[in-house]
């Protein structure tokens, strides 16, 4: 799935967690971020807590495994289910 524009990171279970989101959220490049809770959807657009939200996606995102690994724990999950 090479796709330039977009990247699939899975968080194992067994990673040993530094950040962890309370909501949903989408990051729009470094103009807006998405968050989505119970009730509502909210769009941050203040620069500070941009940075909030790029620091917590920076920290998923190396807990995060990729590629053929990301492929691995997929496959691993399907083949659990049968």
């Amino acid at each position: 799935m090479p796709l330039a524009s977009v990247s699939l990171g899975i968080i194992p279970f067994t990673a040993q967690r530094t950040v962890w989101p309370l909501e949903a959220f989408y990051l729009h490049d470094d103009t807006q971020a998405v968050v989505e809770t119970l009730t509502a959807e909210v769009k941050v657009t203040q620069p500070r807590e941009l940075a909030d939200y790029a620091k917590a996606f920076a920290g998923l995102a190396e807990m995060a495994v990729y590629g053929d690994a990301a492929r691995t724990l997929i496959q691993a999950a399907i083949d659990a289910l049968e």
